[in-house]
């Protein structure tokens, strides 16, 4: 059966006039109670650039994992150049040409570039087994075929680790393509990017679609995918909500079919006239220098403050050491020099714990290594830090009401999806998992929050459901550190805006004077101070 004749009885306008590289036919998927798809109809079009849109949770990953030969459908067809297929491995997909770059990078960091090209497909002078001499000249001019027809300029001898993200990220694309990817599928590729790099990916990802590559693009960036797009489909619930071609949508209709209702438009915090901060400084931070251990970046002489009642973000390329000032300000990462105060406290040495007394909370970027304890369950750890304070204990006893009822509480105010309290926390999505992290550490109401990555991976209105939460949390007094690689959410809820590079504040804007180009000019500095 072709892809056409299983489509057209559903009405798919795109299979009644062409081919399909990849897709599927009423695909299903059940984890458990869990209905993850059900009955899935895609179909993505030879050279076609197709964004797949949806909240967290809608099944956009089980999805990808079934075309990918990760997972096996309950039911229902995977469709490649019209024909139906049967995966049982990744392998197996991979050898007819369909690769994916994840989030997480692939790459070897200790190894160089070529070495991480070749890796796992090198060519040899002579095949001799264990014996055999890889020949890096065809290793080189192979590397340098497809980055010269994709436009990319790679310094192929360059340790992977110390590349700036687009080019690692470039990198694991060509890779992909040299093994024979004709279908590439990307995941939320321009997360760790500067503008200036997503423009490069973009040219660079619409080059490959004009040479016939067949390009699958998960993103909750909506005005990257009205950019980027040929073609997009929104699932929700597991199920195809709608799909259309880009020129025949917008930015509002695509939100309305994701969130199944009449989208707010931008988050209400935007429209709000902001709290006026007290001149008094919450939080200070003086010379701070930290040495690079096991392959971290070094911070020279980071300085900055924090008034009560103010955001104040820190914009960079990913890998600048915004991970490594985080763990300092935290209590994870040892500094070698300057101060870190606290309410007029020095704190540059105090033990984490101690820090979490005084008020200072935490949203890791890293959720799943930091953020939460995985096998523990999703009410352990809604309320982790809080258990031994009233009301949740009494008498030195916890109160399993109290406890149930604040961790519904938590979880309902920033809408956390899941099914029983009980559940493993690993049950959530991603998105949930990030929600239900944030709820835990702005429930004490600290007096100041240091947030790295709040959004990540999060949906639509999770996205709005944080931004109103640390709106309201500033507005009542409270300050944070806002780490973020969305230079849009910096802008929409910072009051003031520091730019780190090579682990240097290079500048500071106040955010009703910064926009995204001169955010994105500091970003690319060589760790020089601003004047």
């Amino acid at each position: 059966m072709t892809a056409a004749a299983a489509l057209s009885d559903i009405g798919s306008e795109q299979a009644q006039s062409v081919s399909v590289r990849i897709g599927a036919v009423r695909l299903s998927k059940r984890y458990g109670a869990v209905q993850a798809n059900r009955e899935i109809t895609l179909s993505v079009s030879p050279g076609e650039i197709h964004a797949i849109v949806g909240e967290n949770g809608a099944g956009k990953s089980t999805l990808m994992r079934m075309l990918q030969g990760i997972e096996q459908p309950d039911s229902g067809e995977i469709i490649v150049d019209d024909r139906e297929v049967s995966f049982s491995s990744a392998q197996q997909a991979f050898e007819i040409g369909i690769g994916m770059v994840h989030q997480e990078f692939m790459l070897a960091p200790e190894l160089t570039l070529l070495e991480n090209l070749i890796l796992g497909a090198e060519p040899v002078t002579r095949p001799l087994g264990m014996l055999s001499r890889l020949d890096w000249r065809s290793a080189i001019e192979s590397g340098n075929k497809i980055a010269s027809m994709t436009g990319v300029d790679i310094d192929w001898h360059r340790a992977a680790g110390g590349c700036p993200v687009h080019i690692q990220q470039f990198t694991e694309i060509i890779r992909l393509l040299r093994r024979g990817t004709r279908i590439l599928i990307l995941d939320e590729p321009t997360s760790v990017l500067a503008p200036r790099q997503v423009n490069d990916l973009f040219k660079l990802l619409r080059g490959l679609r004009d040479q016939g590559t067949t390009i699958v693009f998960i993103s909750h960036k909506l005005r990257e995918v009205m950019d980027l797009a040929d073609f997009v489909t929104v699932l929700r619930g597991g199920e195809v909500r709608h799909s259309s071609k880009i020129c025949a949508t917008d930015m509002a209709s695509i939100a309305r079919h994701i969130i199944g209702e009449d989208p707010a438009g931008q988050p209400l915090i935007q429209n709000r006239k902001r709290r006026k901060e007290s001149a008094e400084v919450l939080f200070e931070v003086t010379g701070l220098s930290s040495p690079s251990v096991a392959k971290s970046y070094p911070l020279d002489g980071v300085a900055f403050n924090i008034r009560r009642g103010e955001i104040v973000g820190l914009a960079g390329v990913s890998g600048n050491g915004q991970s490594e000032l985080v763990e300092c300000l935290v209590g994870l990462r040892p500094v070698s020099e300057g101060v870190i105060r606290y309410a007029g406290e020095d704190i540059t040495n105090m033990p984490t714990g101690d820090r979490r007394s005084l008020g200072i909370g935490y949203v890791s970027s890293d959720r799943r290594q930091e953020g939460l304890a995985h096998h523990a369950t999703i009410e352990v750890n809604v309320i982790a830090g809080s258990q031994r304070t009233a009301p949740i204990c009494r008498n030195r006893l916890i109160d399993r009401r109290a406890m149930r009822n604040a961790a519904r509480q938590r979880l309902g105010a920033l809408s956390v999806l899941y099914d029983q309290l009980a559940d493993a926390v690993s049950n959530l999505s991603g998105g949930n998992q990030q929600r239900l992290v944030f709820a835990r550490e702005i429930a004490p109401n600290p007096g100041l929050l240091i947030v790295s990555q709040p959004t990540r991976g999060v949906d639509l209105k999770g996205i709005d459901a944080i931004h109103q939460l640390l709106g309201d949390y500033r507005d009542n007094g409270g300050s944070a550190f806002l780490v973020s690689e969305e230079l849009s959410e910096l802008l929409l809820i910072s009051d003031r805006i520091c730019v780190l590079a090579h682990g240097r504040i290079v500048g500071e804007l106040d955010s009703e004077a910064a926009d995204v180009a001169k955010l994105g000019e500091l970003m690319l500095m060589r760790g020089r101070r601003h004047d």
